[in-house]
């Protein structure tokens, strides 16, 4: 079942960016701005997904703790530097980008997402962070403090946290695909995008 769902995520992510890498490219041919912010932010988070994903789904088929610390490590650093740009694509330019194009209702919506990603990220930061900076980067040159801290850390504990970062980010794609819908419904009415 594992390596059912491993496959899922690898084939339909990588399509869904692809869509939005064309709806970029797209935007840029036409020399428009008016949605680069959400196509941005698709892109970002859902190549973060794929990553969280699969290092979630190679956790639990691990059977060694040395590869449960790998995973919990890199996964670490992935939502460590997620959490430090999620909130300026979301809470900043996609917000903007929003209210600009007159989608006042999804900016509501974006803004109180941001909120819950911005708790989360100062609730499990610093935790993050340390194993980042510790022991993912391997930037610590004491040998000794290096293998203490790597077998104290608790990969239980940010697996969780990294299923609950999954389970937010889920909520951004179900706001990314309305305004997809939102997009779509506009240009309909008022006709493709001018240059």
């Amino acid at each position: 079942m594992l390596d059912e769902l491993k496959n899922s995520v690898n084939n339909q992510i990588p399509e869904s960016i692809l869509n939005d890498y064309m709806m970029l490219k797209g935007l840029q041919a036409k020399k428009s701005t008016k949605y680069i912010a959400t196509t941005e932010l698709a892109m970002h988070s859902k190549i973060v997904q794929s990553d969280l994903s699969i290092t979630s789904i190679n956790y639990k088929k691990a059977t060694t703790e040395m590869e449960k610390k790998f995973y919990s490590r890199i996964s670490s650093t992935i939502v460590f530097e997620y959490l430090s740009d999620v909130n300026y694509l979301l809470g900043n330019k996609l917000t903007k980008e929003l209210i600009k194009n007159n989608f006042t209702e999804l900016a509501e919506n974006a803004k109180q997402l941001n909120k819950e990603f911005s708790l989360f990220k100062k609730e499990n930061l610093s935790t993050f962070k340390f194993i980042r900076n510790e022991l993912g980067a391997h930037k610590s040159k004491k040998t000794e403090f290096l293998i203490t801290s790597l077998f104290e850390v608790d990969d239980e504990k940010i697996m969780d946290l990294t299923a609950d970062l999954i389970i937010i980010n889920n909520k951004l794609f179900k706001l990314i695909t309305n305004i997809y819908k939102a997009i779509s419904e506009f240009h309909k009415i008022n006709g493709i995008i001018k240059n």
